[in-house]
């Protein structure tokens, strides 16, 4: 999953447009599989993976089966669908949802 968040990174870095969007914006997410966890990190249009830490405070917390978060980060799922139909759950402000889902469909890894 590491390799997926890596692309999608670097979906988002070869994307200027989006890159304004991220600017003067910091917040971080954690993607949780059953044995993986994911954290990114989004200050001033740069995005990276940290080391989990388990005193880390999340803006959004996306958990659920590999293969449904495979599916949100290639676009093939809108993150909303994912939540209400196929066992991701996402802690977060709903405006923060509605961001991350417009983020992921725009870059999608492919």
């Amino acid at each position: 999953m590491v390799e997926l968040a890596t692309a999608f990174i670097e979906e988002v870095k070869s994307n200027g447009h989006i890159n304004q969007l991220l600017r003067g914006n910091a917040f971080s997410i954690c993607i949780k599989s059953e044995i993986e966890e994911i954290p990114l990190l989004f200050r001033d249009g740069e995005i990276t993976v940290h080391f989990p830490d388990p005193d880390q405070i999340y803006d959004a917390i996306i958990t659920g089966p590999k293969e449904r978060i495979y599916s949100i980060l290639t676009g093939q799922e809108k993150l909303r669908d994912a939540i209400t139909g196929s066992g991701i759950t996402v802690k977060a402000t709903f405006r923060k949802v509605l961001f991350l889902e417009s983020l992921f469909f725009l870059c999608k890894v492919r």
